[in-house]
């Protein structure tokens, strides 16, 4: 009987004590909002810029001319116009070469009339030296006949006299053979000289022609007409001066874009080969391409003079590219995926606080929250991968 009453006296007392325990857990909790440790793959990514261009492009560049080395730009397609193969896409200054084709040109012309008056000239001088040459010959002949029909009948004097002109007559034709072939091997190297200037002066205006004719650039495939850039990042337009090397413009191929980017050197050790993104393009951001990085840059290097900022480049493959929508040199906003596979314990960034660089949560408890430190790995933008202090499932106070 008295065990019984104690029992009773205790069950009273602990059923006073239930609503005074259950006020103290809502006042310490102050009805604060509570998540919990969850297993999952964290989602991390690395956002960066970038801009459109076509993997497969033909650049439209000066033709490399002897002694040029800066062009006139006189005349454009309109830049985004649809070429076909064959058109005509720019035309450079010509007038130089034009004035140098004019010159060489009448060169050519004097060195043609030369030859024809030295051919003139040359047998004109041959037929004279031939004719001389039989003349000799004939009074080489005459003397020796004289000389050979002298007899006892003529004075010795007088056959000497015979003899000795039958000798000059002969020297006279040797000599007048030695003049001959001196004039005719003349002639034939003066014919020589004048038509090894024909040729120079015409292989000349030839490379002159064909310089003219490359001064006009023609479409090497039907496409889009893109203007390409100065040293100053400024479009290529009409009067403007280009150097020999410097893209006037390009024909991109649309169906093989792509997207290049610039990574800041503090995220190299993050970015991979293969690593997924999405790409939304400011010209239209509503829409989410998606890709994957094909090239990483080999070097490192300053993004620009004025941003001393270290970066390395980056080239991505875009899945299903938008023909229509899409043009070389858009800007777009890439976000790298660079999460792994592997399953985490995960909580709510909202839930970490931190207390001299140490991580903690609050957790509640039956009596109040308390303090429970945790060690933190990789964080994403919303959620952090939780290494030691917590377990799946158990709940944390939101702040």
């Amino acid at each position: 009987m008295m065990l019984s009453n104690m029992c009773n006296k205790r069950h009273t007392r602990l059923r006073r004590l239930l609503p005074a325990v259950t006020l103290l857990m809502l006042s310490g909790c102050g009805g604060a909002a509570v998540t919990s440790v969850e297993r999952g793959v964290l989602s991390q990514s690395i956002d960066v810029t970038g801009e459109l261009v076509s993997a497969d492009t033909i650049s439209m560049m000066p033709p490399s001319l002897r002694r040029v080395w800066q062009y006139q730009v006189k005349q454009l397609a309109p830049e985004g116009s649809e070429v076909n193969q064959g058109d005509m896409v720019a035309q450079l200054d010509t007038s130089e070469q034009t004035q140098r084709l004019s010159v060489k040109t009448a060169k050519l012309e004097a060195t043609i009339q030369d030859i024809e008056t030295s051919k003139l000239r040359n047998a004109k001088r041959l037929e004279e030296l031939r004719l001389e040459l039989a003349e000799a010959q004939m009074n080489f002949e005459k003397a020796q006949r004289k000389f050979k029909l002298s007899d006892e009948t003529v004075a010795a004097i007088d056959k000497v006299k015979y003899e000795k002109d039958a000798e000059i007559a002969k020297d006279r034709v040797v000599l007048t053979e030695q003049k001959l072939d001196l004039e005719a091997q003349s002639a034939r190297q003066r014919e020589a000289m004048l038509m090894g200037d024909q040729q120079k002066f015409a292989s000349e205006v030839d490379a002159l022609k064909r310089g003219i004719a490359s001064l006009t650039l023609i479409a090497p495939r039907a496409g889009m007409v893109v203007y390409g850039n100065d040293s100053q990042g400024n479009k290529i337009k009409e009067g403007q001066s280009v150097f020999m090397g410097d893209a006037v413009l390009s024909i991109p191929d649309l169906n093989n874009m792509q997207v290049n980017m610039t990574i800041p050197e503090v995220e190299a050790r993050r970015v991979k080969l293969g690593q997924t993104l999405k790409i939304r393009l400011d010209a239209n951001p509503d829409r989410v391409f998606t890709g994957k990085i094909i090239e990483l840059g080999a070097v490192f290097r300053n993004k620009n003079q004025d941003i001393p900022l270290v970066i390395f480049d980056a080239v991505a493959s875009i899945d299903e590219a938008d023909t229509e929508l899409m043009r070389p040199g858009m800007t777009a906003k890439i976000s790298i995926d660079i999460a792994n596979d592997e399953e985490q314990l995960l909580l709510s960034l909202d839930a970490v606080h931190y207390d001299a660089g140490q991580a903690y949560v609050l957790t509640p408890g039956l009596f109040g929250e308390s303090k429970q430190r945790v060690t933190l790995g990789a964080i994403g933008k919303e959620l952090v991968s939780i290494t030691s202090g917590l377990d799946v499932g158990q709940e944390v106070l939101l702040p």
